[in-house]
């Protein structure tokens, strides 16, 4: 072992440290909502262990980016319970057949939730060259389209349905009613 943060006892040091924080994380947050926290602690853990293999960080620059990527997730988060309490209002008030003076309020400030929505990547990416050294800046920004398209095909896998229990062995699959 050459004592690098990334020799292998660095990275299985790395990878419990990460652990632990996850195990921590998921047992106080997961009560409320616990599939989807779980979720979302699996893809934060997922992102922020691609992030510091590619830059090359060592235990404490980890955390640092989990930090950052964590807040940012709870920021997003927020933001869509924002969005899903102005949607609630919007239905009700074309529900009631409300006035433009009354629904034209609720579409700006749903457009100004959307804007900040999109932009929370695009902090976080900022956030993170915050606390990097240069060299480790320009590592994420090459590692940036790779991480984006493991995410994408990840989210795809995702969308195939390839996380839902195959049925039964043995069992019809149900039909799918006809348009």
């Amino acid at each position: 072992m050459n004592g690098t943060p990334w020799s292998h006892g660095g990275r299985t040091r790395l990878a419990c440290l990460l652990l632990v924080g996850v195990l921590v994380f998921v047992a106080t947050a997961t009560r409320a909502q616990p599939r989807e926290s779980a979720r979302r602690q699996r893809a934060r853990t997922f992102l922020v262990v691609h992030i510091a293999e590619a830059l090359k960080l060592n235990e404490q620059e980890a955390l640092k980016v989990s930090q950052v990527v964590r807040e940012s997730d709870q920021r997003r988060e927020q933001l869509m319970r924002e969005r899903q309490t102005l949607e609630t209002q919007l239905h009700k008030a074309l529900d009631r057949k409300a006035a433009d003076s009354e629904l034209a309020p609720l579409v700006a400030a749903a457009n100004d939730l959307d804007q900040k929505i999109a932009m929370v990547p695009e902090d976080t990416f900022s956030q993170l060259q915050k606390t990097l050294t240069v060299e480790q800046q320009a590592r994420l920004v090459l590692f940036r389209r790779e991480l984006q398209a493991e995410v994408r095909r990840a989210m795809q896998h995702r969308l195939r349905g390839a996380h839902r229990t195959p049925p039964k062995a043995g069992s019809a699959p149900t039909p799918t009613p006809a348009h």
